[in-house]
């Protein structure tokens, strides 16, 4: 008899779609590929907390999948059967200790959240790392399950532009280092293509620096494919990422790629990418310029990145989240323990 899988969504959002895009193909793939019915609940709210959890309780079903951002919602489902999702732990890196906002992050983020899941699962290793060291939760109940590559990014070759290179900068938060990345072009002949909206300072640093930019807001995923066919190059110098999907799909369309050399950045890009230190930008210059005046190591990572799509394929991420929901679907449900509410209380406050 199958069993079905609900995957609860956040409330849609003007510039946020990527955790969209991601499980909208997971779920596709699991009701195309396998025995579990698969459907999708959006959160009714952006901001109405106690209406998303009360939602996400009346939609619930016999596997419950959280798909990230809204962790909360774990408390109104049932723990034997739910997993959650987490992307990163940018909230808990954002504020200092001092800040009230840590404590509230920390706790109905992802301390309460995370002991009212059966399984959270993360998209890399460096995440599972920062979310052990951060809140102190037990590593075999994290899974490393990595974001795929859409399949719809197809290889397309594309002569390079040495004259005037179109280059093209995913996200627009400041973590994605558009201010660095600003003061790197300086003086080279060039055109920035920025998907997402920018802020006055954010336009003032790109004007300061008389770079040639144009922004591009609420993109189709075939007119965001588009900005990477066009592209001769993409920058990804973030300073902090969960994954870094545009790596992926910078590989996966054949266009050579600058990322950071950080984690994980570092270890997804492998020998796909020109590696730069995000904080320094003589060293941003640097590789921007290599990838620009080198034809044969452009070809090179472009070779590279074009093996990268077997590794990080749908088939094999639905492949493991599928095995998470057999796991779940055939273990006993716990019974419960009154040790439970003292070791999350523990763990919140550092003592384990």
């Amino acid at each position: 008899m199958s069993m079905e899988v609900a995957y609860f969504f956040r409330k849609k959002r003007l510039h946020a779609f990527s955790i969209e895009s991601l499980f909208n193909n997971v779920q596709a793939q699991v009701a195309e590929t396998t025995h579990f019915k698969a459907s999708k609940i959006e959160v009714p709210s952006i901001r109405n907390v106690f209406l998303n959890i009360f939602n996400s309780n009346k939609k619930q079903a016999e596997i419950n999948h959280i798909t990230g951002d809204i962790h909360y919602v774990s408390l109104g489902l049932k723990k034997s059967n739910t997993i959650l999702t987490i992307h990163d732990c940018v909230f808990l890196t954002k504020y200092s200790k001092t800040n009230l906002k840590y404590w509230m992050f920390k706790f109905f983020w992802y301390q309460l959240p995370m002991w009212r899941a059966n399984t959270i699962t993360v998209i890399s290793e460096k995440t599972k790392r920062e979310l052990i060291a951060l809140t102190g939760v037990r590593a075999d109940k994290v899974k490393v399950v990595p974001n795929f590559v859409d399949p719809r990014f197809e290889f397309t070759p594309k002569e390079f532009n040495t004259q005037k290179p179109r280059i093209l900068q995913i996200g627009t938060k400041e973590n994605k280092n558009i201010h660095n990345l600003a003061k790197a072009l300086k003086g080279i002949s060039c055109e920035l293509h920025i998907v997402g909206s920018i802020d006055v300072q954010t336009q003032l640093v790109l004007q300061e620096n008389k770079i040639d930019f144009k922004t591009h807001t609420n993109l189709s995923f075939d007119e965001l494919k588009q900005q990477y066919i066009q592209s001769d190059m993409v920058v990804f110098a973030s300073t902090y990422e969960g994954f870094g999907l545009p790596i992926l799909e910078a590989c996966s369309v054949g266009r050579p790629l600058v990322t950071s050399r950080i984690s994980p950045m570092d270890e997804i890009a492998d020998d796909a990418a020109c590696k730069v230190n995000p904080y320094n930008v003589l060293d941003i210059r640097r590789g921007i310029l290599n990838v620009i005046e080198n034809e044969e190591y452009r070809d090179r990572l472009i070779n590279n990145g074009w093996k990268m799509r077997y590794q990080y394929s749908i088939a094999n991420v639905t492949g493991k989240y599928t095995a998470l929901y057999e796991e779940i679907a055939n273990r006993k449900e716990q019974a419960f323990s009154i040790l439970g509410p003292a070791k999350a209380a523990a763990s919140f406050l550092g003592l384990m």
